[in-house]
C-alpha cells in the first residue's frame, strides 16, 4: 500500500510543479523520477542507474525517429507541400461538404505538421471558404481544430504516439493502423454530429471576418518563401508533398507484417530494415529535400536546425518519461495496482484513456499526457491484459480530452479564429470532450476486435 500511495503523491507532485509552480516538465519528472526511486526504497547507486537508463532507453529508441519527422513536418511547411495537401483534400472532399471536408485537410496536414503550424497554415483557407459558401465560421474552426489535434495525436509519424510505443515498446506499424482507424471515427463522426450541428450553427451564425494585417503579413511572406528568382510562383506538386509522408508509413507497416509473410530470408531482412522507424524517416527526409526549387544552404542549414530547435523539446521530455517509467518498474508498484484496477472491474482499456485526460487536464499539452501517461502505466502493462499497441491509443485518445486555457493549442486556435474566451471553450474545450467521447467509444470497440 505504501508504493500505492507514493505513487499517488508522485503523479500530484509532478502536477503541482507542472501547473502551480510552472517548473519545466523536463525538470519536474527528472525531479520526481529521482526522490520516487529514493522514497521508494531504491538504492541511491540504483537511483541514478534507473534514471539514466531509462533515458537512454527511450533516446535509443525514439530519438532519431521524431527529429527525423520534424524536419519533414518543416520543409512541408515552408516550401507550401502542406498547403499542396489540403488544397487537395479540400477539392477531393468539396466545399459542399465543407465541415468535414477541413476537418478531413487537418487531419491530412497534421501527420507532418504540428497543430499550431497547420491551423496557421490552414485558417486563412476556411475564411475563405466560410465567407463564398456563407458557412459559420464556428463550424470551420471547430472542424479544423479537431482534426489537426486527432490525427497529431492518434496516428505516427507525429511525436505524442511515437513516444509513447517507445515508452511501451508498441509495434509502431500496428500503431499506426489502430490510430487511423480510430482517427477516422472521431473525425467523421464529430465533425458531422457535432462541429456541423443545428446547434453550432443556429448559436454560432457568423461568417468569417476579412483577415487581420498579421495574417495577410504571413501569406505574404508565405508567397515569397515559394517563389524563384524570377519572381514566379513554386509550389511543390501533389506527388512531390505526399511521398515524404506515405512512403515512411507504407515501409513501417510493412515491417510489422513481414513476419507474417515472409520466411526468413534476405528479403525479409531488407524489409525490416528498410521498414525500421529511424530508417524510414531519414528516407522521408531524403524524399522532403525534393520539394524546394533548389537545394540552397538555407535548406540544409536554417531549415533544418530550426526543425531540430523544434524537436529537441519533444525529445527530451520523452526520455525523461522513459526514466520516470523505469523508477516506476524498479520499485515494485506493479503487482499492487495491478490488484486495484483488477478491484474496479473496469474494462482495462479506459484505464489508460483516464489518466492521459486527466494529465492533460493538469498541464494542457498532448504530448507530455501521453509521455507521462505511458511512464505510469509501463510498469502496470503486464497485468492489463491489452497489447502495448492498445495502451498507446488509448494513451492518445485521452490526451485530446480536455483542451483548456492551460494548453497552447487552446489560444492558438482562440486568438486566430479571433474569439473572446467563452466561444474558444465552445471552439476548443466542448470540441475537444465529443472528439473523447467518440475516441473512448471507438478505443473500447476496437479493443473487443482486436483482443
Amino acid at each position: 500500500m505504501y508504493h500505492v500511495m507514493l505513487l499517488v503523491v508522485a503523479v500530484i507532485l509532478l502536477l503541482v510543479l507542472i501547473s502551480k509552480f510552472r517548473l519545466h516538465t523536463f525538470l519536474s519528472l527528472l525531479l520526481v523520477s529521482i526522490l520516487l526511486g529514493v522514497f521508494g526504497g531504491l538504492p541511491l547507486p540504483e537511483v541514478v542507474q534507473h534514471v539514466a537508463g531509462g533515458f537512454g532507453a527511450i533516446m535509443q529508441s525514439i530519438g532519431i525517429v521524431i527529429v527525423a519527422g520534424v524536419i519533414i513536418g518543416e520543409i512541408l511547411e515552408v516550401t507550401g507541400g502542406a498547403r499542396r495537401l489540403a488544397n487537395a483534400v479540400l477539392k477531393m472532399v468539396g466545399v459542399k461538404n465543407a465541415t468535414v471536408a477541413t476537418a478531413v485537410t487537418g487531419g491530412v496536414v497534421s501527420v507532418p505538421v504540428f497543430c499550431d503550424a497547420g491551423f496557421a497554415i490552414l485558417n486563412p483557407a476556411i475564411k475563405a471558404i466560410s465567407r463564398a459558401g456563407k458557412i459559420p465560421y464556428m463550424c470551420l474552426v471547430s472542424a479544423l481544430m479537431m482534426g489537426l489535434l486527432a490525427t497529431h495525436a492518434l496516428t505516427p509519424p507525429t511525436p505524442g504516439p511515437i513516444a509513447a510505443a517507445g515508452i511501451l515498446g508498441a509495434d509502431l506499424g500496428i500503431v499506426m493502423l489502430y490510430g487511423l482507424i480510430v482517427a477516422i471515427v472521431v473525425i467523421t463522426v464529430t465533425s458531422l454530429f457535432w462541429c456541423n450541428s443545428k446547434y453550432i450553427r443556429n448559436k454560432f451564425p457568423e461568417i468569417a471576418g476579412e483577415d487581420s494585417p498579421e495574417e495577410q503579413a504571413a501569406i505574404e511572406t508565405q508567397s515569397r518563401a515559394m517563389r524563384d528568382e524570377h519572381g514566379n510562383e513554386v509550389v511543390p506538386s501533389l506527388f512531390k508533398s505526399v511521398i515524404p509522408i506515405l512512403v515512411p508509413i507504407i515501409l513501417i507497416v510493412a515491417r510489422s507484417y513481414s513476419m507474417q509473410v515472409f520466411e526468413p530470408s534476405q528479403t525479409r531482412d531488407v524489409i525490416d530494415f528498410l521498414g525500421t522507424p529511424f530508417i524510414a524517416l531519414l528516407i522521408g527526409v531524403g524524399l522532403a529535400f525534393m520539394l524546394p526549387v533548389k537545394f540552397t544552404a538555407e535548406v540544409r542549414d536554417t531549415w533544418i536546425t530550426n526543425a531540430i530547435k523544434r524537436s529537441a523539446e519533444i525529445v527530451l521530455l520523452t526520455g525523461i518519461a522513459g526514466s520516470f517509467g523505469r523508477v516506476l518498474q524498479n520499485i515494485g508498484v506493479g503487482d499492487i495496482m495491478a490488484n486495484a484496477i483488477a478491484a474496479t472491474n473496469l474494462p482495462a482499456v479506459l484505464l489508460p484513456f483516464i489518466i492521459s485526460c486527466l494529465v492533460l487536464i493538469a498541464q494542457g499539452s498532448a504530448t507530455v499526457a501521453m509521455a507521462t501517461t505511458s511512464a505510469i502505466i509501463l510498469p502496470l502493462l503486464p497485468y492489463l491484459g491489452i497489447s502495448p499497441e492498445l495502451a498507446v491509443i488509448s494513451i492518445a485518445g485521452g490526451s485530446f480530452t480536455g483542451v483548456f486555457p492551460q494548453g497552447s493549442y487552446f489560444w492558438v486556435v482562440t486568438k486566430m479564429a479571433g474569439y473572446d474566451i467563452k466561444r474558444g471553450y465552445v471552439a476548443v474545450t466542448a470540441t475537444s470532450f465529443v472528439m473523447g467521447g467518440v475516441a473512448l467509444v471507438s478505443i473500447f470497440v476496437l479493443s473487443l476486435v482486436v483482443g
